[in-house]
């Protein structure tokens, strides 16, 4: 009995190792992506986060079923205790999907408008186009591990300050203006412009009936009258090589009639041949031109191309296409930069005023069925995801390492022990190791700050949260309930926690790992 528990012991202590190692290395990660990343990549690296906490739950049943076993003489068997464990990691992933889903689903319209207001602000803030007074005057703030975590909880901490969408309404708009400018990003307006220039240049082709040189139907043009002309040549025994000397005038004189060759031309000059029925086959398609409609717009044969862009019916449909308000006039060209930021700058204007318009919306606008509530939807799972993420990877580490210590001391306590069992006293002191590194870490972590922690700001916001939007920190705390008082707890260790373990977890993720990604690439 006792061999068998230590086996399983030191099993146990190898499996938490690894679990440890890639937590770690995932929660350095999430940090990257929740300071850094997009919504989208939240969502992906959200997997790997459900999928390991499922992990982690698993190890803790693999552990209490291995223990079983050995008091069973040998049951459950080995089969089912890999069915529970594979069980338990489904049923956790499905698990935390349904509990994010839930906090996401119940939260009301007016957390929606609150989430997209401070999610707005989250990407200003990370982009440098806002500072927040009291918070640190370190401009770097938010490329470091603290700064990462206040970011990532900065939108779920924000929606409890007072009257928000009214202290940043004067602000709104330039930073919409800003987010919208730096997600279009004017050289990829450039390139959409060159292609929608390109496509209309086509058009006009095609209304001008201007062939090019490579048109089967111009070749075909010059090889039939190439071939006459040869053809009227052999009737006399002759080859445009051949023309006798005193009768090449004559020749040339007959092509000329049908083809506009120069009066000096060579009879045996086929190149220059083709060049005069390209010329002459240019202006017959020319001259056939019909005038042709855009939207709505009759526009008249032999426009030349600049001309062409500037009709009515061309401007709308570039409009369209290059997303425009009804009053920009889009240029075949633009002789300066500037010349066409002032467009780009009107695509930017005419994006800006819709998503503001997600703002000043309606409650019914932002609710179920609502025209927006997708948008205070996906801004209220950006809100609550990455904090609740944040939470959970730290949780199974800081739980994995309590119950690491624990199985070290149950190993120690096995090996110095000759019963073929645990005494109950040493099951208790092992037990204990485990309560008392959990709770030490947290109270730890509860009692230590950072350069976040310790501004004003983030005292403010913890007081807001524990009192009330309209209480400070340090006023009415006997009114401050149970839940919101473990709310702030939490809020404060994941701030502390995930700025302290940052650099380990980092060096775990570099150098044990060989950089594994876990799903996401920043972009440089």
């Amino acid at each position: 009995m006792r061999s068998v528990q230590i086996r399983q012991t030191i099993l146990l202590i190898v499996l938490t190792l690894v679990y440890l190692t890639f937590e770690l290395g995932f929660n350095a990660r999430l940090l990257d992506v929740v300071g850094g990343g997009s919504t989208d990549d939240v969502h992906n690296i959200e997997n790997y986060g459900r999928t390991l906490s499922g992990i982690a739950a698993a190890l803790v049943v693999f552990q209490l079923m291995l223990r079983r076993r050995a008091r069973n003489e040998g049951q459950p068997g080995w089969k089912k205790i890999a069915f529970w464990c594979g069980f338990t990691v489904v049923a956790v992933f499905i698990g935390i999907k349904v509990l994010v889903d839930g906090l996401v689903f119940t939260r009301d319209a007016e957390f929606g408008r609150m989430a997209m207001n401070t999610t707005l602000l989250q990407r200003a803030l990370l982009d440098g186009r806002v500072t927040l007074t009291g918070l640190s005057d370190d401009p770097a703030v938010f490329s470091k591990p603290e700064g990462k975590a206040f970011l990532a909880l900065f939108p779920f901490m924000a929606v409890s300050v007072n009257n928000l969408e009214e202290r940043i309404r004067s602000e709104k708009e330039m930073l919409v203006r800003q987010s919208v400018a730096k997600q279009i990003g004017a050289q990829n307006y450039l390139k959409s412009y060159q292609e929608a220039i390109a496509q209309t240049h086509k058009k006009w082709l095609q209304y001008a009936r201007i062939p090019t040189s490579s048109d089967q139907g111009l070749r075909q043009e010059q090889d039939k009258a190439w071939n006459e002309y040869r053809n009227s040549l052999a009737r006399h025994r002759w080859t445009p090589q051949s023309v006798p000397e005193n009768q090449r005038g004559k020749v040339v004189s007959n092509v000329r009639r049908k083809v506009p060759v120069p009066p000096n031309w060579d009879p045996s000059d086929e190149a220059t041949f083709r060049d005069a029925v390209e010329q002459k086959y240019r202006s017959k398609m020319a001259s056939t031109a019909r005038s042709v409609t855009v939207q709505g717009d009759v526009i008249p044969p032999g426009l030349s191309f600049v001309a062409f862009v500037a009709r009515p019916g061309l401007q709308r449909e570039l409009r369209n296409v290059l997303k425009l308000p009804a009053s920009a006039t889009v240029a075949a060209s633009y002789a300066s930069q500037a010349d066409f930021l002032r467009l780009f700058d009107q695509a930017v204007a005419l994006e800006a005023g819709k998503r503001l318009e997600r703002f000043s919306a309606a409650a019914r606008e932002l609710a179920p069925g609502g025209r927006y509530h997708r948008d205070a939807e996906d801004a209220t799972r950006a809100a609550i995801v990455p904090p609740v993420a944040l939470f959970f990877s730290l949780l199974g580490a800081i739980g994995h390492f309590s119950k690491l210590l624990y199985l070290i001391a149950t190993l120690v306590l096995l090996l110095g022990s000759t019963s073929e069992v645990l005494s109950r006293r040493r099951a208790s002191i092992a037990t204990g190791v485990l309560l008392c590194a959990l709770g030490s870490v947290w109270v730890g972590l509860s009692m230590t700050d950072n350069s976040i922690t310790r501004s004003e700001l983030f005292g403010r916001m913890i007081g807001w949260m524990k009192y009330g939007a309209g209480a400070g920190a340090g006023a009415g705390q006997s009114q401050a309930g149970v839940g919101s008082l473990l709310l702030s707890n939490v809020i404060h260790v994941v701030a502390v926690g995930q700025g302290y373990g940052y650099p380990l977890n980092e060096a775990i993720r570099v150098d044990v790992l060989q950089g594994l990604k876990y799903g996401y690439e920043p972009t440089k």
